[in-house]
């Protein structure tokens, strides 16, 4: 592939090309910032993960929900992540645009990892999949609220994907939670509806859209209210 070809390729997908750039870069900063202690607990912390525990008694660092997204616990994790939104997060952005894209990985990964927060506070939690998660789950909302044959074929395929997913992080250790992935799947479902591509618009009931909307509004200020009335 020559210089302009990248440039077309980057200009059709610019979203997921600046993601991956940004994820890889926050991992790389993590790795030279710590060396080998960057998977410790205390460093991922120290990078930008959540741990509610400490959010909870220091309201202030809620940005973490956010800054989670880009942090990672080691090369095997960063890669994956990083591969499978390159690869996979293409063809989900031929599907929404660039835009709604970003918007429903970042608005995704926040909803999941409010659900971390509010479940396992306890829980050095951090990585991409959250929002990735969420993009796979987009693509089956829009199938199941538009009923576009097309869609509807490539939906069951990121079903697929989802839950053999959920289903290996039964099986998994490490810092990422199943809630993260759980919760990110919730917020891309609903999001599908929110940032619909127009083209799509007119196939979703209007009351799909408000419920949508209302639910994700709802859930995420309950996710993060409640930990602080246990």
């Amino acid at each position: 592939m020559n210089f302009n070809e990248i440039k077309r390729d980057f200009t059709r997908y610019k979203a997921t090309y600046i993601l991956s750039i940004i994820t890889l870069l926050v991992w790389l900063w993590q790795f030279f910032t710590y060396g080998i202690s960057a998977t410790s607990a205390i460093n991922l912390f120290n990078s930008g993960a959540i741990l509610g525990q400490v959010m909870l008694f220091d309201p202030s660092q809620m940005w973490r929900l956010f800054t989670a997204l880009f942090i990672h616990i080691g090369w095997a994790h960063v890669l994956l992540n990083v591969a499978t939104l390159f690869f996979i997060g293409r063809q989900i952005e031929n599907v929404f645009g660039w835009l709604r894209f970003t918007l429903i990985y970042l608005l995704s990964g926040i909803f999941g990892n409010a659900m971390v927060f509010l479940l396992t506070p306890r829980v050095v939690s951090a990585g991409a999949s959250t929002s990735i998660f969420g993009l796979f789950a987009a693509v089956v909302g829009l199938a199941f609220f538009t009923k576009h044959p097309f869609l509807q074929q490539i939906g069951r395929m990121f079903t697929v994907l989802i839950v053999a997913n959920l289903v290996m992080n039964l099986f998994s250790l490490g810092n990422v939670s199943i809630w993260a992935h759980i919760g990110g799947a919730i917020g891309g479902l609903l999001l599908s509806a929110i940032f619909a591509p127009k083209a799509f618009i007119p196939s979703i009931p209007k009351q799909y859209r408000i419920f949508a909307t209302g639910a994700f509004v709802i859930l995420l200020v309950l996710f993060i209210g409640l930990p602080f009335f246990k």
